[in-house]
């Protein structure tokens, strides 16, 4: 173990007192045991020095509630069409999980905050996608991040928890996605690393392989990936994530399998890292 420590020790140095955007998923947010395993890593990346911010999702909850309330939930590359239904299921799981969170960090010694009036969002109109021309419904693009509010409790030792919906400015609120919004604090913190929490092991060489996870990347090669069709769906969405982060300055951005035991300690703290590390430029590298 002391080993593991020295070896650690490094990359400890070079993360403290630097911002890092964390977004889980919803489906790494499933069970009450992934919370807590989630939150003691996010409680022992804040002790070691990092200031941290929770963005989470709640996807695999949502279609739940969805369903409950009697709509089947419908996707087009990989963003959700909301609906009053989906809007409504989204905000309750949203505040289950963001509460559940909460109390998981408080409980590990790291004093947290919900925080959802930071970033705010207008209506998005009618896009192109695979299927032709959709109205996404009650989906909002950002239009704001109050990087001001969310520094000032960063200040004072906190983790802000952020999640959508968010507000339209206009006493509505909306749905936006939850890569895309981590992406968007992450620019607007200047954070050193957005990390991506989600169920796949990183960026796949083989979309069918599981197993197929690439350690590292260059953007210019992930984005070449989704030009080739190595990339859709879900992913799809979080590769124009990144590209938005690391065009705002974000200089490494992390996809890690969060349901994993540790993955988001072994992909911060040590060499081999545990996903996909994804740089502006190819080059060598550590965590």
């Amino acid at each position: 173990m002391s080993l593991d420590l020295i070896r650690a020790a490094e990359h400890v140095r070079q993360h403290q007192g630097k911002t890092f955007v964390v977004k889980v998923g919803g489906a790494c947010l499933s069970k009450p045991r992934h919370v807590r395993r989630i939150a003691e890593q996010l409680a022992c990346v804040h002790a070691l020095g990092a200031r941290v911010v929770v963005v989470h999702g709640a996807g695999p909850q949502a279609n739940e509630r969805q369903r409950a309330l009697g709509e089947e939930p419908l996707f087009v590359d990989g963003r959700r069409v909301t609906t009053a239904a989906a809007l409504e299921a989204l905000t309750e799981s949203t505040m289950e999980l963001s509460s559940a969170l909460y109390e998981a960090l408080g409980l590990r010694g790291s004093t947290a905050l919900l925080f959802s009036d930071c970033v705010t969002a207008s209506k998005r109109p009618p896009m192109e996608t695979s299927a032709g021309e959709i109205d996404f419904g009650l989906v909002g693009d950002i239009t704001d991040v109050d990087a001001t509010a969310v520094k000032q409790k960063l200040d004072e030792g906190m983790i802000p928890i952020v999640a959508p919906p968010v507000p339209d400015g206009a006493g509505g609120s909306l749905n936006v996605n939850a890569d895309l919004l981590a992406a968007q604090l992450a620019t607007g913190l200047g954070a050193a690393k957005l990390v991506l929490l989600t169920s796949a092991a990183g960026v796949l060489a083989d979309p069918a392989d599981p197993h197929s996870a690439i350690s590292v990347l260059s953007l210019a090669e992930l984005l070449e990936r989704r030009t080739d069709g190595s990339v859709a769906g879900g992913m799809h969405v979080k590769t124009s994530a990144i590209e938005t982060a690391m065009s705002g300055g974000v200089e490494r951005v992390h996809v890690v399998n969060g349901m994993d035991e540790d993955s988001l300690l072994v992909e911060l703290y040590t060499n081999q890292g545990s996903g996909t590390l994804i740089l502006a430029e190819a080059e060598g590298v550590t965590a």
